[in-house]
């Protein structure tokens, strides 16, 4: 076999061999165009998975003065801070928007990372949602204007001969049309608590079914300080509470994060103060 030196490469029979050092820089080089690949490849898997799980969340909300509403630019009411709280521990940002009762339902209903404020937790929603924190202690009752003894109602069957406004789609809504009023005899839709208020005050209907405090500061808010509502004293069958709840279907370790910071919130006096307003 013929061995013939050309430089640093050795020649033997036609075939090209490198050099010991030199096969050791190409395999280095090699290795570490290997790591940084699979290093890329690594932080791409993790800032996905991050992305995944940190994902942008949304929260609807129906304007309610007691409770959460937009006003000069920014998101005020109690329910809004309860939210900010909880998002700030579980270091999470949600994006508000306000809308009609019954769009906002919809859109938790049937989008991931949605939450919803605030909701009246009854049978039928329980399983459709993450409750997070309870926000409110309301009340349904049948309400009528003081000026109008005629319209007063202090039970279901009374209140069937009159016509009452309601809100689409709210807990309200269902537990009257369970009980058999209907659109076409004795129920008038709407979409929010201030038309139903301005309905009662035109004297378009008989009755709202609501929150008596809800109302009262729906009128107070218009100057209406001398329109007097009439209501049957409230019992524990009147008695309701709401939440914000976040949608079924997002990941879980978003959930399991905001309900951890709503169970460190709900020992604060802050908590206290703000569910009591």
């Amino acid at each position: 076999m013929r061995t013939e030196s050309a430089g640093h490469v050795i020649i033997r029979s036609g075939i090209a061999l490198v050099p010991m050092h030199s096969q050791k820089a190409v395999l280095m080089h090699l290795t570490i165009n290997s790591l940084l690949f699979f290093l890329c490849i690594s932080l791409s898997i993790c800032a996905f998975a991050k992305e995944g799980t940190e994902a942008n969340l949304l929260a609807v909300a129906n304007n309610n003065r007691l409770l959460q509403y937009y006003e000069n630019g920014e998101n005020k009411g109690p329910s809004i801070e309860i939210l900010q709280a909880i998002l700030k521990e579980a270091q999470l940002d949600a994006k508000v928007e306000f809308m009609p009762w019954v769009r906002a339902f919809s859109i938790a209903s049937n989008n991931p990372n949605t939450l919803i404020l605030s909701m009246i937790k009854t049978p039928e929603r329980e399983s459709d949602f993450h409750w997070l924190i309870k926000v409110s202690s309301l009340a349904r009752v049948f309400i009528s204007l003081e000026n109008k003894p005629e319209n007063y109602v202090d039970n279901v069957q009374d209140a069937k001969q009159k016509l009452t406004a309601v809100v689409l789609g709210s807990a309200g809504y269902s537990e009257l049309t369970e009980q058999g009023f209907s659109e076409h005899k004795n129920l008038y839709v709407v979409s929010d608590g201030e038309l139903m208020v301005t309905l009662l005050e035109n004297g378009r209907v008989d009755l709202v079914y609501g929150d008596p405090l809800n109302i009262q500061n729906i009128l107070n808010k218009r100057g209406e300080t001398k329109v007097a509502i009439r209501y049957k004293e409230i019992g524990p069958e009147n008695e309701r509470s709401s939440y914000i709840a976040i949608s079924k279907a997002t990941d879980i370790e978003i959930v399991n994060r905001l309900q951890q910071a709503a169970r460190k919130f709900e020992k604060t006096a802050e908590y206290t103060r703000l569910l009591m307003q």
